[in-house]
């Protein structure tokens, strides 16, 4: 039987090499389901792997992250994530990982220039001026949905609200609140560009405001918060983690094989057109760029008052 084994292994393990999980936290469907596919394509196409995308939402995205952080150190399985894993380790008190040494960071893949204030296409607001004055008018009355307490929504709408001294009413999603906007049932939500742009290319939602620093140029109509004095931002991003304790072989196979699905054409339409731009940060860049985004949010996100237990 071992003589008939032995031959095998090699290629066995070439096989298991070839092979990829990307888990993505979040409900298929989704922008970073969209987003983790399209890569998995990319992957495909730039490194040869066979990819198989997995859905495992929930939890603020902690059922798909704890999977990852527990998973054998092989390199054959990863997260797909977005910037709420660094807002997660500020605000959750059980957290059941580290959100930094829990993980082997690998890569940050994109980064949207802002998050867009939005409302259903029957929304009586048609400009960023008139939703402030209702807000003002009559504080709480107006809501806005979020993907659950504590998720990046949750936190951007709290850091609006503080900055333009509103109040809005939010309303928790278990996934995300689109249904429920595109029907007028809540008033508003804040989305990072590259979820919603497509929404409001075909007309489903209406942007009123952004975050960027300057206006973004697939929305050139669409004013900054800033220049209605609301300083409020959030860093948006997606990444790539692994378990923990990763061999440097491995971290280096990965990271070879990551950046060469940016650059795949179609990767970059994917994100371009959906308001990103394509980022090149490798592990260790990445890993203190999360190391300082999580001590950064233990300074800022305490005053709002959000907690998970």
């Amino acid at each position: 039987m071992l003589g008939v084994l032995g031959p095998m292994l090699p290629s066995y393990a070439q096989d298991r090499a070839t092979l990829l999980r990307i888990i993505v936290p979040f409900n298929a469907g989704s922008g970073a389901d969209a987003a983790a596919r399209a890569l998995g394509n990319a992957l495909t196409e730039a490194a040869g792997l066979t990819v198989i995308v997995e859905n495992r939402a929930g939890g603020a995205t902690v059922i798909g992250s704890q999977e990852v952080a527990r998973a054998a150190a092989d390199g054959n399985t990863i997260l797909y994530t977005t910037g709420g894993h660094t807002t997660n380790a500020v605000l959750m008190k059980k957290l059941p990982y580290d959100s930094l040494n829990g993980f082997t960071p690998l890569a940050m893949l994109t980064r949207t220039p802002g998050w867009v204030l939005v409302v259903g296409p029957n929304s009586r607001f048609k400009t960023l001026k008139q939703f402030l004055d209702a807000a003002k008018k009559d504080p709480g009355k107006l809501t806005f949905g979020s993907s659950g307490v504590g998720g990046s929504s949750h936190v951007m709408g709290s850091l609006f609200c503080k900055a333009a001294n509103i109040d809005l009413t939010h309303v928790p999603y278990k996934g995300t609140p689109f249904t429920d906007l595109f029907a007028g049932v809540i008033d508003s939500s804040f989305q990072g560009s590259g979820t919603v742009m497509q929404y409001l290319k075909d007309g489903r939602l209406r942007a009123l405001g952004i975050s960027s620093a300057k206006r973004v140029a697939q929305l050139p109509d669409v004013p900054t918060f800033g220049e209605f004095g609301i300083n409020a931002d959030l860093p948006a991003w997606s990444g790539i983690f692994g378990p923990p304790n990763l061999p440097p072989a491995v971290v280096q196979r990965l990271s070879e094989s990551l950046h060469k699905a940016q650059q795949v054409p179609s990767y970059v339409k994917f994100v371009t057109d959906n308001g990103s731009e394509v980022v090149n940060m490798g592990p260790q860049q990445f890993r203190t760029y999360v190391a300082e985004e999580i001590a950064q949010y233990r300074r800022t996100l305490p005053p709002l008052g959000i907690h998970i237990e």
